[in-house]
């Protein structure tokens, strides 16, 4: 199908915002649910995905208008360094299958404000681990637990952009892929009109200003919320419990939604440690420059570390 374009991320680049407030507008494509999506590219194991039946499940045939997709887990899923890189390039290839002349859409964010925001979603879906052990799992485990391709854990190298983007240039060709830097939101108007022009996108009109689905909760916010969370098991894998308590997820939900209510609790932004910073500023430089080379983008001046 001619036109289709396929937004796969990354987490935390206001995914959700373009999937409530921006494709469903589109009057050019027809924008088609995450969870149709998950189910024609993710869902099949690794070796049972037959492209045939990804097109059966997206309903292409019979349609007037090509296609848009939006699923952040086509890049990998944050808490497990997208099964530690193993995930991102299988749906590449699957996506590829179904879709040889797609347009690639990607949003990248700088790494400082992206790993915090890893780690609030984190706290935000039951996690109850500081900081520190979140980032450097390993350091505080033992055995088959230290290998990432055996247990999940959080991995820095999930968010090297630039192996992501050569590796879908390499595919689809570079001038089908185009990577948007969130800190773009910042001028909404101007990030759309660039998003239409690039991708043979029409909106019926701009999402209202001011609008943002998801709000991340203050340093005393994520404090409370990992109290409340130690009363669940679920949904994170990486976590403790005191006691997996019925109805735990529905006391999770309503404690999360009222924390973020209490505006003394979130007045305080969390921040991450200076030795995280450093971790994260001596990561970093190397990709961002390849992806400087790969793409003609001001990431130093957008906070990236460089």
């Amino acid at each position: 199908m001619q036109n289709t374009i396929v937004h796969l991320g990354y987490h935390k680049t206001a995914t959700t915002w373009l999937q409530k407030q921006v494709f469903p507008r589109a009057t050019s494509h027809d924008y088609v649910p995450r969870k149709t999506v998950q189910d024609a590219f993710i869902a099949p194991s690794g070796l049972h995905f037959c492209p045939d039946r990804a097109r059966e499940v997206l309903s292409l045939n019979g349609r007037n208008r090509p296609v848009l997709l939006s699923e952040e887990n086509l890049s990998g899923y944050i808490h497990n360094g997208g099964l530690h890189g193993f995930l991102a390039p299988e749906m590449a290839r699957r996506i590829k299958a179904v879709f040889p002349d797609a347009r690639i859409v990607m949003f990248i964010r700088n790494q400082f404000d992206i790993c915090r925001a890893s780690y609030a979603q984190y706290v935000s879906g039951g996690g109850t681990w500081g900081p520190k052990r979140y980032f450097e799992t390993t350091r505080y485990v033992r055995g088959a637990l230290t290998r990432p391709w055996k247990a999940p854990v959080f991995e820095f190298e999930h968010f090297e952009y630039d192996r992501l983007v050569a590796h879908y240039d390499a595919l689809f060709g570079r001038e089908q892929v185009h990577v948007y830097p969130y800190e773009w939101l910042r001028d909404r108007a101007s990030l759309i009109a660039r998003m239409e022009s690039d991708l043979g996108l029409s909106l019926e009109d701009l999402p209202p200003e001011g609008s943002r689905a998801n709000r991340s909760l203050g340093a005393a916010g994520l404090t409370a919320m990992r109290a409340v969370n130690l009363f669940t098991r679920q949904s994170v894998v990486n976590k403790d419990r005191i006691i997996d308590l019925p109805g735990g997820q529905v006391m999770r939900h309503g404690a999360k939604w009222l924390v973020g209510r209490v505006p003394v609790i979130n007045r305080r932004p969390a921040r991450l440690s200076g030795r995280l910073r450093e971790r994260i500023a001596e990561h970093y430089p190397q990709s961002n420059r390849r992806l400087m080379a790969l793409r003609d983008l001001p990431l130093e001046e957008l906070g990236y570390p460089v």
